[in-house]
């Protein structure tokens, strides 16, 4: 009998490297290990089918339950709409959870 509990696992697909690697910080965060595969595709873009040259988040099959749930997370942030800054007015999209402009925590989320 083999352990898969190391074994990536794909849990998360996209066309943007941005999003791929907001969700990688995510999961960083939260001391969940992963990769992102498929970025070398990215510049064949035009030259290969743009539904082979997807990006994936890989993860350790032992972390796939915690990863998800980080991933419904920001699903449901990516549902909301943007925030004003209370601190300086720049406006910020729902997946930041800081400003970008002044790095104050946003006061609306929770």
């Amino acid at each position: 009998m083999t352990d898969n509990s190391f074994k990536w696992r794909c849990v998360f697909t996209t066309d943007s490297l941005l999003e791929a690697h907001i969700v990688k910080g995510l999961l960083s965060q939260a001391r969940i290990d992963s990769r992102v595969d498929g970025e070398p595709l990215l510049g064949g873009i035009g030259e290969i089918p743009a539904d082979q040259a997807k990006l994936s988040l890989m993860v350790y099959e032992i972390k796939v339950r915690a990863a998800q749930k980080i991933l419904v997370d920001y699903a449901q942030k990516q549902l909301t709409s943007d925030w004003r800054c209370n601190h300086c007015t720049e406006l910020n999209g729902p997946a930041f959870q800081y400003c970008w402009q002044c790095g104050k925590q946003n006061d609306q989320s929770e």
